[in-house]
């Protein structure tokens, strides 16, 4: 398991504690990312669902949800910090985050919510060196 420090209770995103290899983001991903942050500012994602293509991510303004004790920093996209809940963090010890656009409606207060596009989450086998 890493050894990311667990309660964070950040402003900005710290990239030095993030593994590059831990999560990566679709060109579709990447630009309703770019437009969220555009309309809301600095944002992080907090994912509690496994690795399980499809699981369900929150996209949030910056410290709308704090963070803590059960709580990992998995990586950083594009200066938006990607946390998931610890007891799903050793669910990705052997996978890497790949955080996708599709056409839909997600749920809840996602800022994604409205855009006609969510988030989605899926998971691909890269080992463990």
């Amino acid at each position: 398991m890493r050894e990311h420090p667990a309660c964070l209770d950040i402003k900005t995103p710290n990239a030095a504690l993030a593994d590059d290899r831990q999560v990566a983001a679709t060109q579709a991903a990447l630009e309703l990312l770019e437009e969220i942050q555009a309309q809301n500012g600095p944002v992080s994602f907090h994912h509690q669902g496994g690795y399980a293509n499809g699981a369900d991510t929150m996209c949030l303004p910056m410290g709308e949800m704090r963070t803590g004790d059960g709580d990992i920093l998995l990586g950083v996209i594009q200066d938006a910090p990607i946390f998931v809940f610890g007891r799903g963090a050793r669910d990705w010890d052997d996978r890497q985050f790949v955080l996708d656009a599709i056409t839909g409606n997600c749920g809840g207060f996602s800022l994604d919510s409205g855009t006609g596009r969510r988030f989605f989450v899926r998971s691909q086998y890269y080992g463990v060196n």
